[in-house]
């Protein structure tokens, strides 16, 4: 109840990506068909062997710590469907996320995956992106946030909550290059 509670997203609240340290668990069926397609031995391709076995990056210890301080309004794990059908599921009608995908600090796996004919639509429907986990907080608490996350794993700011009927309004593009 203290992190599922809609009530407290509003208005004006930011929202921030906290970095994801790769794939995580999502679209190794669309990576598996993308080496097969391409014949690619991953045993010979260190960079792909290396990003395809990191583990998922979980994000525990750092939301409890934002619960306990009271400075999260909400949060939402990026899995499959994304930014978008993740971030949707924790707002209250009403209220749309505001989300600007050129603010997005990608990974250079997606920047691959990318690179091997995987549409926008799909990349951000099937994969994180860089985009681990979301935390929507109040502007005012935005210096506080950072203390609690390691270096490699400070959140950023995606977007803003604003008024209106669209759950999420994805402006903008991924920089892939």
């Amino acid at each position: 109840n203290k992190i599922l509670n809609k009530k407290k997203i509003k208005n004006g609240d930011l929202i921030l990506a906290v970095p994801s340290s790769g794939i995580h668990s999502n679209g190794y069926s669309l990576v598996r068909y993308i080496l097969d397609k391409k014949k690619i031995n991953i045993k010979k391709n260190f960079f792909l062997k290396k990003e395809l076995i990191k583990p998922t990056r979980i994000y525990v210890n750092e939301v409890l710590n934002l619960i306990k301080r009271k400075l999260l309004n909400g949060c939402a794990n990026i899995t499959g469907g994304g930014l978008s059908d993740n971030v949707k599921r924790i707002l209250p009608d009403g209220l749309c996320a505001d989300i600007y995908l050129d603010k997005i600090k990608t990974l250079k796996i997606f920047k691959w995956l990318k690179q091997n004919n995987v549409s926008d639509k799909e990349m951000l429907k099937t994969f994180n992106c860089g985009v681990g986990f979301c935390i929507i907080i109040d502007p005012k608490n935005s210096n506080k946030i950072n203390k609690f996350f390691d270096k490699e794993f400070k959140p950023y700011i995606i977007g803003k909550i604003s008024s209106g009927r669209n759950k999420v309004k994805l402006n903008g593009k991924i920089n892939w290059s």
